[in-house]
């Protein structure tokens, strides 16, 4: 196996399941856009959601629902968008990584000249480019369908909310890498990453309610993603860094521990 194969072939095992996911979340994207027309500079939704707690409103993204912004925030990237990309990173990593070898097909690849190291980064970097793929198919799905239904909301907005929900996707890539590099289970980092997603959006979206569970809101990635409101207020460069750093250090954390023990057979 030459070094660039290292890299190509799981980009290739993951094509279509990474198509899937793009043709997915760019249908869902369309789909929803193509209610705006109806909800645009709507004000009675808004005046019965004033009704509700402001910590309920923020908790579900339904502030200002008659707005681009608030359209978008409430229908797609408030939750359903990065809810997606967490679980597209944590299924793809865990396909590549945990599942391979508890399948007994990673024997094959270790046992050609190339370092457990280099086959261990080579996968989790495809898993990493696949989700910018995605992105990159959400954001020009979004730019399009904006377009076609005279949705108007600026493109450095979209922009750094797509990269966040990116980024938060393979932060769970790379905790799902950490776990297969500690050990071939994928049912464990499948329910790890899955649990992880899960858990940080109801710190993000549910402490808020309580007093005294509010300031531990942040300590969840979805709120270092996107508790800035991208889409109204940009995002500012740590929270690029937060989401990124702890990846990268996951994913070398995770190849360390795979170096390190004896690797599982079918």
């Amino acid at each position: 196996m030459r070094g660039r194969e290292v890299l190509a072939v799981p980009l290739r095992a993951l094509r279509r399941a990474g198509i899937v996911w793009a043709l997915s979340i760019g249908s869902l994207v369309v789909m929803t856009v193509a209610f705006w027309p109806a909800f645009r500079g709507e004000t009675a939704l808004d005046d019965v959601l004033k009704t509700l707690p402001p910590a309920l409103i923020d908790a579900f993204g339904l502030a200002d629902f008659g707005t681009p912004a608030g359209f978008l925030r409430g229908n797609l990237y408030a939750v359903l968008v990065p809810l997606m990309l967490a679980v597209a990173g944590v299924m793809l990593a865990n396909g590549q990584l945990s599942a391979e070898e508890d399948a007994g097909r990673l024997e094959l690849y270790l046992a050609q000249p190339v370092t457990r190291t280099a086959i261990f980064l080579g996968r989790a970097g495809a898993v990493l480019i696949w989700l910018a793929v995605i992105g990159a198919g959400i954001f020009a799905v979004q730019v399009v369908a904006d377009a076609a239904f005279d949705l108007s909301i600026a493109t450095d907005r979209v922009v750094a909310t797509i990269v966040l929900c990116g980024l938060l996707g393979a932060l769970h890539a790379g905790l799902v890498a950490f776990v297969a590099g500690i050990t071939a289970r994928p049912a464990l980092a499948l329910g790890i990453g899955m649990g992880v997603a899960v858990a940080g959006y109801v710190v993000m979206a549910l402490f808020p309610i309580s007093e005294v569970l509010a300031p531990y809101r942040h300590i969840s990635p979805w709120d270092w993603a996107l508790g800035s409101d991208p889409l109204v207020h940009g995002a500012d460069l740590w929270r690029y860094v937060v989401l990124a750093v702890p990846t990268l250090l996951l994913i070398a954390a995770g190849s360390l521990a795979f170096n390190r023990r004896d690797i599982s057979s079918a």
